[in-house]
């Protein structure tokens, strides 16, 4: 065996192993993209979001869903409005969880209201809260 085939099948295997690291890191990759705040569970940390089932304010869906636990909120900026609610919807296309939209609710009035990219205003009756521990 030559000094250049020695040579050549070093390469081809460090070529291999970079390849093979790469695919790796990949993979890892995707799963460090993900939310972490889970949907349906609160967190170590104690923190999820909550479907609010298409008919409850925030307030009320982390009292239902999470007990013990209190709706994230700050006082409200909009007169008349006291509280808005930390929430957010699915993009689109319709229901695509790869494109939440976040949002306010405020007080009780079961709806989060969203911008997007396009500054239009919408709102949606089905939507997650913040629940917070």
């Amino acid at each position: 065996m030559s000094s250049s085939d020695s040579k050549a099948q070093s390469f081809v295997r460090r070529r291999a192993l970079i390849l093979g690291v790469a695919v790796i890191l990949g993979t890892l990759a995707l799963d460090v993209q993900a939310e972490p705040i889970p949907d349906g569970a609160l967190a170590p940390h104690r923190v999820g979001w909550f479907d609010n089932g298409g008919t409850m304010t925030c307030a009320e869906t982390c009292k239902a869903k999470a007990p013990g636990s209190s709706a994230e909120h700050e006082p409200s900026p909009i007169a008349p409005t006291k509280r808005v609610f930390v929430c957010k919807v699915a993009g689109k296309p319709n229901g695509d969880l790869r494109t939440w939209l976040y949002g306010n609710q405020f007080d009780d009035r079961p709806a989060c209201y969203t911008t997007g990219l396009d500054l239009k205003g919408s709102y949606s009756k089905k939507f997650s809260c913040l629940c917070v521990r």
